[in-house]
């Protein structure tokens, strides 16, 4: 049996070997490609100008690959730090190096192929378009990572419910989703422009649906007073996402751990949360009631499923009007749907892929192919689901064409007619 994973463990790390190896490959063909291709651009300069643009061009790309080589070298350092601030740093500039090279470097193949085919003339006209593209697409990154994700988006939806208790006409709940405290460093700019908005809305009820942290509750430190702060008339309700159960880190103890969550649960619970696990509240408002209902993650294998459906819809009366809190899209499809009779369900995850395109007051994110739900609402016969795009980032700290958001979303009672 140990010899067996002995065995593995040398073919994963060949595996994995021959990837970096392929990968760096690649950089450095996509950096000389794109090298070729300005160089034919600026022929016509002198030599010293020539010799200072290599100069540069080379200490770019030797900066870039030694900060790629430290991150894929030391990837546990990276991935356990409680400071998220380097992590960004690499992939901020490795994404705004690489994306605008790649495409300049397919570009100067193009060019080559079209001299072959034309002229020269026709070749220089390529490169200095795609040179100009490949501009826009550096400054499009960078605006994403300074300005995109401090840009909040106030998404307003009225819904209405054959079955929504009438006495509770045009009731408004407000979504917020995905904050990652540790996007934010101890930066609150985006949290207290939230709140303000927040305060205006003063909604009847607030729900949270996941992911506070991105995987430490010392990230909450610093933040407590702002979740204090957040208003509602009726209710705080909150449910956990797949980052808060620390599942993406590496602990000396499963007593660690299980701290860590607690830690989370408890400073959501001291900022006037109502904590929501597989379990449901029956909120009496005026002279009738609703149901909200929170379920533990549920995410598609290999991931952890810890969501109890059947434990948190036990007991519930027939009548009240029900809103499930699923932090992943994917489980309305897959479990709620075909399950239950739930009218309206709130999620969150998938942050819109922090990337889209809008065309023609069409919005696309390329996260669609690997989770069709992905951003706003979905209908399937008499349920509805809504996925708000979160708040905060993880991985790449940017938002690009897919803004923060907070969700209003006024309930009201289909009319007879």
């Amino acid at each position: 049996m140990c010899k067996f994973l002995s065995e593995n463990l040398v073919i994963m790390r060949i595996l994995i070997s021959s990837f970096l190896l392929t990968f760096f490959i690649l950089v450095l063909v996509v950096e000389l490609l794109s090298y070729f291709g300005i160089l034919v651009l600026i022929k016509q300069q002198s030599k010293k100008f020539r010799a200072y643009f290599s100069a540069i061009y080379f200490s770019v790309c030797l900066l870039v690959l030694g900060l790629l080589l430290y991150s894929f070298s030391n990837p546990n350092d990276l991935r356990q730090s409680l400071n998220y601030s380097f992590f960004f740093f690499v992939i901020s500039l490795s994404i705004l190096y690489l994306v605008p090279i790649t495409f300049f470097a397919v570009a100067t193949i193009l060019s080559f192929l079209i001299r072959l085919t034309t002229n020269l003339r026709a070749q220089l006209l390529t490169l200095t378009a795609s040179l100009m593209i490949s501009c826009g697409i550096f400054f499009v990154i960078g605006f994403g990572i300074v300005f995109g994700k401090h840009n909040l988006n106030v998404v307003n939806h009225e819904l209405q419910f054959h079955n929504f208790p009438e006495q509770l006409d045009s009731l408004v709940i407000v979504q917020i989703s995905d904050l990652h405290l540790g996007t934010f460093g101890k930066n609150p700019a985006v949290l207290t422009s939230t709140m303000e908005v927040i305060e205006k809305i003063n909604p009847d009820i607030l729900v949270f649906t996941g992911d506070i942290v991105n995987n430490f509750s010392s990230e909450m430190v610093g933040f407590e007073s702002w979740l204090k702060q957040l208003p509602a008339r009726y209710g705080k309700f909150a449910i956990q996402g797949n980052h808060d159960y620390g599942d993406y880190s590496d602990w000396t103890d499963s007593v660690s751990k299980m701290k860590n969550l607690e830690e989370i649960r408890n400073n959501l619970e001291k900022a006037g949360f109502e904590l929501l696990l597989n379990k449901w509240k029956k909120l009496s408002i005026k002279d009738t009631s609703i149901c909200i209902i929170g379920v533990e993650n549920w995410g598609h294998r290999p991931f952890p499923q810890y969501a109890r459906l059947d434990l948190a819809l036990d007991s519930i009366p027939d009548h009240l009007f029900k809103i499930l809190l699923s932090h992943d899209p994917a489980h309305w499809k897959a479990k709620v749907v075909p399950e239950t009779d739930i009218p309206l369900t709130l999620s969150g995850h998938t942050h819109g892929g922090q990337f889209g395109i809008k065309f023609a007051g069409i919005e696309f994110s390329p996260i669609y192919f690997f989770q069709k739900n992905w951003g706003g609402l979905y209908q399937a016969d008499n349920q509805t689901l809504y996925v708000n795009r979160g708040l905060g980032c993880l991985g790449f700290p940017a938002r690009i064409e897919m803004r923060p958001e907070i969700t209003v979303l006024t309930l009201k009672r289909t009319k007879s007619h």
